[in-house]
């Protein structure tokens, strides 16, 4: 189940990957970090965000803020730990 903050935006075809939006919640885990210092699981990987207007490839040394719109490609199993990150 996810959370009210994220969305499912597609399953992958030919796989079980999922492609997931999530938009920030202040004071949540993701952002107190940069990408490379969060305990992220390692079947799912952030693609890239969108703050504002601009959209930003995710990279190690990225910094997540509230209200970031964060895409997140990963498999079911992973979705629960991630979405306690973006709680």
């Amino acid at each position: 189940t996810l959370s009210g903050k994220a969305r499912l935006v597609k399953y992958m075809s030919g796989t079980d990957a999922e492609v997931l939006e999530y938009t920030v919640a202040p004071g949540s885990a993701i952002t107190k970090g940069t990408l490379k210092d969060i305990s992220f699981p390692k079947d799912a990987v952030i693609g890239g965000l969108i703050r504002g207007s601009e959209s930003y490839i995710a990279i190690g040394s990225t910094r997540i803020e509230p209200y970031d719109r964060v895409v997140v490609f990963a498999l079911p199993h992973t979705v629960k730990d991630i979405d306690r990150l973006f709680r």
